[in-house]
């Protein structure tokens, strides 16, 4: 395909200008697009494969059918999709659209028509590691394609390269989120190659598997009619369950009758995936599974690997050993064992700490605030001049969703089957059954895409919940009668009860170890508690609260190995999109310039001497032991 059909903001200006243009996609990449093009190009509507009916931006969202019913001569389509862009393209040209006059793909930041940056970049990579290229191997390492501008390929190869000399093996590499290897940007693959990644795994089924997977599928799905079958949902022995829900809840939009042919669909799509992977790792001599994130997609190769019994790490944005159903953030139920190791001075200060810190949190401070979403904390706004809560003397419970785009099992088990669909529509089935409670739903600050629909439909279906603005302080709500909280681990828990509002948790959360949330562990307990609020005796053990708040914040080192210390230098090269925006910056190549700037011979060596160390640190990681930061007492 040639180099002018991918096009960048510039050439959409010029080539769109006084057309109306259909953005075929409705995630991260077509929300960027429309951000930058606007005030300037007419968008018509959105196109999505597996959204249609709902809305993007304010604009529908049609099927690609509805889309060429409808579509005029001068109409254009502009494929925003960097992971699936290829496979798109091939799907309209068979509505006989032609590329290049009819649809484009958008591309920005040069994935697939490439800059002199990536062919430095290429050339800079093939230089440092063609001279540890193993050939004849007959071992693998298994490592994460990234079809997009990251230096996540500088980790990779740092990592895949020492363990295919460690196991004389050869570098293998798998499309991450399933993609077919046919979307590969070629510019991406020859930077796979430079560090000596060659072969992107084609994981489509022959005709064995495609019927072993069918078979597979037609038997789960006669038994699947709540989440609660889907959560126990096991194949070749080895629980899928909450992996599958995770993929289904990052990536599509649910349904209520789980008996629906997309729900069908789904599952189909992810058992194939299963299938592929078990016999790949099971019939191959793979020594090591170097994995991006290690959660949703990743969750398939991750938990079919370590139960062959293969060491298996996360590399992407953080450095973990992964284990079976892995979450996040497993520390926080040990968080009251860990305090009780700390010192009578260390434990004096870190109360007083957090009693001077939330104090700062409560009038807006952001200290703690992740830096993503400084810009949006709502604690202290002020006052709208409208009241949002009725005025009357039921109680008031504020439902806060978490957002569907990130994982959803950051810490662990959840009561409502390890689903916050499944969550929110049970409490929509409890505000039915009582009148004698206001129930309210205030969106995640940093809600998004789908977020908006997801909860939409709910509302819709739930009419009892009304939705409040996501801006809105906390203060506020309190102020105007608010009494309860309802989350599955949000930071609400740590927020919300120091102005004196009750938060109940539906799961495993960061607050677990402590006393100042609710926190019932079956379904029937957290019912109990939602219809007996009257009776609840307030929780106000604060001094758990600044326990929880300075373990944390202040003396807990999330940054076990120093990921981005260990291989950069520019704090900015190893921050994710989001950082960087938040930074006024994005992924793009000038990342490469900046990395080689950098690279050294001597910190090359120092970096390859210290991997051994490294993982056996990771492999020695516990959840339960108190990894200290240095220095903490001033």
């Amino acid at each position: 395909m040639s180099t002018q059909y991918y096009l960048n903001c510039q050439d959409c200006k010029k080539i769109f200008g006084g057309k109306e243009v259909y953005i075929f996609g409705t995630g991260v990449d077509a929300e960027t697009v429309t951000k930058a093009l606007s005030e300037e190009v007419k968008i018509k509507a959105y196109i999505d494969n597996y959204r249609s009916g709902n809305k993007f931006a304010g604009k529908k969202i049609l099927s690609l059918v509805e889309c060429i019913e409808q579509k005029t001569e001068d109409q254009r389509i502009l494929i925003a999709s960097y992971r699936f862009g290829l496979e798109i393209a091939k799907q309209i040209e068979k509505y006989n659209l032609v590329f290049g006059h009819d649809f484009y793909i958008w591309d920005d930041v040069y994935i697939f028509h490439g800059d002199t940056l990536t062919k430095r970049y290429i050339n800079f990579m093939s230089n440092i590691w063609k001279k540890h290229k193993r050939v004849n191997a007959k071992n693998i390492v298994l490592l994460p394609f990234d079809n997009r501008h990251d230096l996540n390929s500088a980790i990779y190869a740092y990592c895949g390269n020492y363990f295919a000399e460690k196991y004389d093996a050869v570098i293998q590499s798998y499309f991450r989120g399933g993609s077919a290897c046919t979307n590969a940007s070629p510019l991406m693959k020859e930077i796979y190659a430079a560090f000596n990644a060659e072969l992107l795994i084609d994981s489509s089924l022959n005709t064995a598997l495609e019927e072993e997977a069918d078979d597979i599928c037609e038997k789960l799905w006669s038994s699947l009619s709540t989440w609660e079958d889907w959560k126990n949902i096991y194949v070749y022995g080895i629980h899928f369950g909450t992996t599958i829900e995770r993929v289904f809840l990052r990536t599509y939009i649910p349904c209520f009758d789980l008996k629906d042919k997309k729900m069908y669909l789904f599952l189909k799509k992810q058992i194939q995936t299963i299938t592929f992977w078990y016999h790949y790792i099971f019939e191959n001599d793979i020594k090591i599974v170097l994995l991006a994130d290690g959660v949703s997609w990743d969750g398939y190769i991750r938990d079919i690997a370590i139960t062959k019994g293969i060491p298996t790490y996360a590399l992407c944005y953080k450095m973990v050993k992964a284990t079976l159903d892995y979450c996040d953030r497993p520390s926080y139920p040990f968080f009251k064992k860990m305090w009780n190791q700390l010192t009578p001075d260390e434990q004096r200060y870190g109360v007083q700490w957090a009693k001077e810190h939330i104090e700062a949190r409560l009038k807006g401070g952001t200290e703690e605030v992740f830096c993503t979403n400084k810009d949006n904390f709502t604690f202290a706004e002020k006052q709208k001049s409208a009241r949002v809560l009725k005025e009357s003397k039921k109680i008031k419970i504020i439902i806060c969703p978490h957002i569907f785009e990130e994982d959803c099992y950051w810490c662990g088990e959840q009561i409502f089957d390890d689903n916050y669909f499944s969550w929110l529509c049970h409490l929509g089935e409890l505000s039915e059954k009582t009148k004698n409670y206001d129930w309210y739903l205030k969106m995640h600050p940093f809600a998004q895409r789908r977020d908006m629909i997801i909860i939409d439909m709910l509302l819709k279906k739930y009419s009892r919940i009304k939705k409040i603005p996501a801006d809105i302080s906390p203060m506020q709500l309190k102020n105007e009668g608010a009494d309860f909280a309802l989350t599955v681990y949000g930071t609400i828990g740590h927020e919300y009860p120091e102005i004196g509002i009750q938060v109940i948790n539906a799961g495993i959360n960061p607050h677990s170890a402590f006393d100042f949330t609710w926190n019932p562990k079956t379904k029937e307990e957290y019912d109990k508690l939602i219809l007996n609020l009257p009776k609840l005796k307030k929780k106000m053990d604060l001094n758990d609260l600044y326990q929880f708040y300075s373990l944390n914040y202040l003396f807990y080192n999330w940054d076990y190995i120093p990921y981005r210390t260990l291989f950069f230098k520019n704090p900015l090269l190893p921050m994710d999109s989001l950082e960087l925006q938040a930074n006024g910056k994005q992924l793009g190549t000038w990342k490469y310039e900046e990395y080689m700037k950098e690279w050294t011979l001597e910190k090359h060596c120092e970096i390859l001497g210290q991997l051994g160390g490294v993982f056996e640190k990771l492999d020695a990681w516990k959840p339960d032991v108190l990894y200290r930061r240095e220095a903490v007492l001033k």
